[in-house]
């Protein structure tokens, strides 16, 4: 059974509130009520495929020198990847394709690179190596 990904509908939405978290810690939310709320309130559409009981932010510091790398969960990691050696395909957001043209944005300008920078980090922040 393939792990099941908590995902984003609207990226940009939720990378504009992921950037906001970053830049004020005081906005975050504390709980998985509150962090359901925020979602609600910004417009973030979003699926979960379980119910999470506990929210936890990690946020690194490159000044302090230490380099942090981010495992994938060793079950998923062997889940997906005995999914795709059969018919699974490797699902990537579909602002890829939407944005894209062969490796340059569609929207070259400075709101189109901030519009994808949100997507991005959006994406980054809730996607784990799998």
């Amino acid at each position: 059974m393939q792990t099941e990904m908590f995902d984003i509908v609207n990226y940009d939405v939720w990378g504009d509130l992921v950037k906001k978290w970053a830049r004020d810690p005081k906005t975050r939310p504390a709980t998985i009520a509150e962090f359901q709320k925020q979602l609600n309130d910004y417009g973030v559409i979003a699926t979960f495929p379980r119910a999470f009981t506990e929210i936890n932010f990690i946020q690194p510091s490159y000044k302090d020198g230490t380099l942090l790398i981010k495992l994938p969960d060793a079950d998923v990691l062997a889940e997906t990847e005995k999914a795709l050696m059969g018919s699974a395909n490797y699902p990537l957001p579909l602002f890829y394709t939407d944005d894209m043209k062969d490796s340059n944005l569609e929207n070259d300008t400075p709101d189109g690179r901030l519009l994808f920078h949100s997507k991005r980090v959006g994406e980054y922040t809730i996607k784990f190596c799998g």
